[in-house]
């Protein structure tokens, strides 16, 4: 029903949607996400939060005017109309196409706008005549029909409720944390995508994940706040209650040592070496950017009256690395490739994992994206650049309730070091460049928990002795750090997130990471002089 609502009314769009002296539709793709999630939040044993939604359903419509040379098409995010529509629940034939016409009529009057204004932006762009000329998309090798069963996702509440009972009563056994939960939640989004190319696809994407908080007030009544997440791909694949168990009580533990931590009061530049999550951050925010390596074509500001169009001011600052491909980009002992196909790493995992992207492009289940430290591709949709010409079925679906999402990511980045030191060698070489700078310490951080609340290290250069220590801030760690790095380590962990905060995405990077030149400075901490009451 939903599939014969969406083709019947974009037949109807693609042929009957027009206006006076307005280039016709060329393109037309409706997606819509269909989403059931569960979120249950306890404290010390107890649920204080439960919120569970039925079937939701949104819609957009990416509508293009014009041809596959020069089309409406601006932003080159495929996001089209800039605006999610709630849709009927309801398997309605008639409410269905009814909710596709309103949108594919604001839809085709905001292409006819944009189409305009965009030839008029084009005639002033600082862009060269070689990206002018480029096609605004590229044709498809092969049409995708694909429909397959939906796999049964768990949502079931108790089973939530009972694991974050179990988990967050574990601080009870220590009184100095506060403000300490467990939330657990679980999303499913069933994606439908219909194009007037001809494909069809419905694809399951969702994620489960538990996410540990809590707070410290040292004796100064400086508050330091720290959560982790944990995902995996559904509800029957987190770790096994004994490891997070484990987990809460080593995140806990660590979290209780912060409030004894003294503060760091002298500025440092020097080296530091990052290590478990921390280490993988570095990778993960440098790489998978679109000044990493995700391909990136020049955006357009346009005006539009029907609807907003999407500010893209901001990615004039992007310095895509495209120009650098067959070129250094990274340390020499590093390499970079991208997997869509990994399920698990070392038992634990991995949500990154798809079969078909969100232009209906089956993906390349493996690409080398840079090999000692040599940039030679990068991650792509179907929109054209200066060196990228074709689609690595990258464009990846977000998931978010009661909304769509969509960038181009990877799904498991997989960043190796395979000459690289174990972890005692780089604490040792740490040593050693600080010595040779004159240091009388180093510094390790292994975990950004973000502002001043990092788990950050000051090791000693005489005997190796670590003191955790709080109230510091880490210069951001550019891209060009990475070019050339004093040491990385061959042992790897990994890693599940959502990149923009919706897209999931794994990766597996160096345990460790040594890098020189970065600042660290004292910052002021959040001054809470009474502990809040907690109710038990």
């Amino acid at each position: 029903m939903l599939f014969k609502a969406m083709q019947d009314e974009m037949d109807r769009t693609k042929k009957e949607l027009t206006l006076p002296d307005a280039p016709s539709t060329y393109f037309v793709g409706y997606t819509v996400a269909e989403n059931t999630y569960l979120s249950v939040s306890s404290s010390l044993g107890t649920i204080t939060y439960t919120k569970e939604s039925p079937r939701e359903r949104v819609h957009s419509v990416n509508l293009y005017v014009g041809d596959s040379q020069f089309s409406s098409d601006y932003s080159y995010t495929d996001n089209g109309i800039n605006l999610n529509f709630f849709t009927t629940r309801d398997d309605n034939y008639d409410q269905l196409r009814r909710n596709f016409w309103q949108t594919s009529d604001v839809a085709y009057k905001f292409a006819v706008e944009v189409y305009k204004s965009k030839k008029n932006a084009v005639k002033t762009a600082t862009i060269s005549e070689e990206e002018k000329a480029l096609p605004d998309m590229l044709p498809l090798t092969g049409t995708v029909v694909s429909t397959p069963a939906i796999p049964e996702f768990n949502l079931n509440k108790k089973a939530y409720q009972d694991l974050a009972n179990k988990l967050s009563v574990i601080f009870e056994k220590y009184p100095s944390v506060f403000g300490s939960s467990v939330e657990i939640g679980g999303i499913q989004t069933v994606y439908y995508y219909l194009t007037t190319e001809g494909t069809k696809i419905k694809e399951p994407a969702g994620y489960v994940s538990i996410v540990i908080k809590g707070s410290v007030r040292n004796d100064l009544g400086q508050v330091v706040e720290d959560k982790k997440a944990i995902y995996a791909k559904n509800f029957d694949k987190l770790p096994a209650e004994s490891e997070l168990i484990s987990s809460v009580t080593s995140f806990a533990e660590r979290l209780s040592t912060l409030a004894k931590a003294p503060n760091i009061h002298e500025y440092y530049l020097g080296p530091v070496l990052f290590e478990e999550s921390a280490s993988a951050k570095i990778f993960a925010d440098n790489l998978i950017d679109p000044s990493g390596i995700v391909a990136f074509r020049q955006p357009f500001q346009v005006m539009a009256s029907v609807a907003r169009a999407e500010n893209v001011g901001d990615a004039k600052n992007v310095k895509p690395l495209e120009d650098r491909i067959g070129k250094k980009v990274i340390d020499n002992r590093l390499n970079v490739q991208n997997r869509t196909d990994l399920t698990e790493y070392e038992g634990m995992s991995l949500i990154g994992n798809y079969t078909l992207d969100a232009q209906g492009v089956v993906p390349v289940k493996e690409i080398k994206l840079v090999e000692n430290g040599i940039l030679k591709s990068l991650l792509s949709s179907r929109v054209p650049t200066k060196k990228v010409k074709g689609s690595t079925g990258s464009l990846r679906y977000g998931v978010i309730p009661r909304s769509i999402t969509k960038a181009v990511a990877p799904g498991t980045l997989i960043v190796s070091a395979p000459e690289g030191a174990s972890s005692s060698e780089l604490k040792s070489q740490l040593i050693k460049a600080a010595i040779e700078e004159g240091l009388d310490y180093a510094y390790i951080v292994r975990n950004f928990a973000g502002g001043t609340d990092q788990y950050l290290y000051k090791v000693s250069v005489k005997d190796g002795s670590e003191t955790l220590v709080t109230g510091a801030e880490i210069s951001p760690i550019q891209f060009i750090k990475l070019k050339r790095v004093l040491g990385v380590s061959k042992d790897e962990m990994a890693f599940n997130y959502l990149y923009k905060g919706s897209i999931p995405t794994s990766i597996i990077a160096p345990k460790s990471v040594l890098i020189e030149d970065i600042e660290i400075m004292n910052k002021p901490m959040n001054v809470q002089k009474e502990s809040p009451l907690i109710a038990k």
